[in-house]
C-alpha cells in the first residue's frame, strides 16, 4: 500500500478535506480499530452480509470486508465515498503492477458499483495518471 502521505497528497489534490482522508485512512486500514466502523457493523453488517450471501455468487462474498467498509461510508456522505474510492484505487495501483490503471479502473466498478463518486475518481486518476502510478509504485 501507498504510505499515507501519497494517500493525503492525492486526496488534497482532489479537494477532499484532510479530516475525511484521514478518516477513510484510518478506515481502510484499520477497520477493527475504527469504532464508529464496528458499532456500524454491528448494526447493519449481518442485514447487509445475508443480502450478500443470498446471491449464492462468491465473488460478491469475497468483497464483504470492503463491501461493509463502502456501505459505511456511503452513509457518511459522499465525499467520504470519493475518499474511500481514492484510497481503494491508489492501494490497488500499488498492488498490482502488472496491471494497467484502465483495468483497475474497470475492475473496480465491476466489483463495487457504478456511481457519481467513482466516476469522479475514474476522471481524476486518468487526469493524473502518470504521477499518480510514479507515486504508488515508487
Amino acid at each position: 500500500m501507498p504510505k499515507w502521505e501519497i494517500h493525503d497528497k492525492w486526496a488534497e489534490k482532489m479537494g477532499l478535506s484532510e479530516e475525511i482522508a484521514d478518516f477513510v485512512n484510518h478506515l481502510s486500514d484499520f477497520p477493527d480499530k475504527t469504532l464508529e466502523f464496528m458499532e456500524f457493523c454491528e448494526r447493519e453488517g449481518k442485514t447487509i452480509i445475508l443480502r450478500l450471501v443470498r446471491t449464492h455468487d462468491f465473488e460478491r462474498i469475497m468483497k464483504i470486508p470492503k463491501y461493509l467498509q463502502l456501505m459505511f461510508a456511503r452513509q457518511k456522505g459522499s465525499e467520504y465515498v470519493t475518499a474511500w474510492y481514492l484510497h481503494y484505487v491508489l492501494d490497488y495501483i500499488r498492488m498490482a503492477p502488472e496491471l494497467t490503471t484502465e483495468e483497475i479502473l474497470k475492475r473496480t466498478e465491476a466489483r463495487f458499483e457504478r456511481c457519481q463518486e467513482l466516476e469522479r475518481i475514474k476522471r481524476f486518476v486518468m487526469e493524473n495518471v502518470e504521477e499518480l502510478v510514479r507515486d504508488c509504485r515508487a
